[in-house]
């Protein structure tokens, strides 16, 4: 894309060049400060060196503007980033933490009521015959 724009830039230079070529006379130039004949030749291609250099000026402003912002946006996601990654270290400190004071707590209501879970379901299932043999009696 560079090589278009230097081509572009060329030819846009030989067309301004051209013009000038064909504007050779002498014209009288009103400025604020007076007035001055200059070569039509060195008006046309100072106008345009003139415009160039004022969009390159511009250019070069808003090329530091963008830099700027770029900066302060990656400052700021790095900073969110870091944020992220302190938040998760303390959702799993968290996690433990429940875990730890779940298992202790299931342990002791265990252990208060005398309540023991049943190997498998066979016993569920013997259990729930005496029952009903004891209920027949």
């Amino acid at each position: 894309m560079g090589s278009f724009y230097l081509i572009l830039g060329l030819v846009f230079s030989l067309i301004i060049a051209i013009v000038a070529l064909a504007n050779q006379e002498t014209v009288t130039v009103s400025y604020i400060f007076g007035r001055a004949d200059v070569s039509l030749i060195l008006l046309i291609i100072g106008s345009a060196a003139a415009g160039a250099l004022a969009m390159g000026l511009f250019s070069l402003f808003r090329g530091i503007r963008s830099a700027i912002a770029y900066r302060q946006v990656r400052r700021r996601q790095e900073a969110l980033e870091k944020q992220v990654k302190d938040l998760e270290e303390e959702k799993l400190f968290l996690e433990a933490e429940l875990n730890k004071y779940t298992s202790i707590t299931e342990e002791e209501f265990a252990g208060e009521e005398g309540i023991t879970e049943p190997a498998d379901e066979s016993e569920i299932e013997k259990d729930n015959d005496n029952e009903d043999e004891e209920v027949k009696d």
